[in-house]
């Protein structure tokens, strides 16, 4: 996620929470200037910094970057089941496919 999008969510949060920029420096130990530059994308905050702000503004750090591993298990298991009843002649097309994924990644 870019700068600028990180910290246009993280304004929209705060907002939507009631509570100003000033506010939510104190409360993270930060001060109001590199707070406004974090939501103006002008730098990422630091991991430590963005748990403060998560926990005091009240979200979760995985809905927040749209991750949802549930689902993920899910595919997950669709595809296994898929690779259980294939026919032997995909299987290795398959596999060449997923060693060619792990290579580019």
């Amino acid at each position: 996620m870019d700068k600028v999008l990180l910290g246009k969510k993280l304004k929209q949060i705060r907002i939507s929470r009631g509570i100003s920029q000033e506010q939510l420096s104190e409360m993270i130990y930060l001060s109001p200037r590199q707070m406004s530059i974090i939501e103006t994308g002008n730098s990422y905050p630091s991991l430590d910094t963005f748990v403060r702000i998560a926990e005091k503004l009240e979200f979760d750090i995985n809905d927040f970057f749209n991750i949802n591993t549930k689902n993920q298990d899910a595919k997950r298991e669709h595809v296994l089941e898929q690779i259980k009843i294939i026919d032997s002649k995909y299987l290795n097309l398959i596999s060449d496919i997923i060693t060619a994924i792990e290579k580019n990644s």
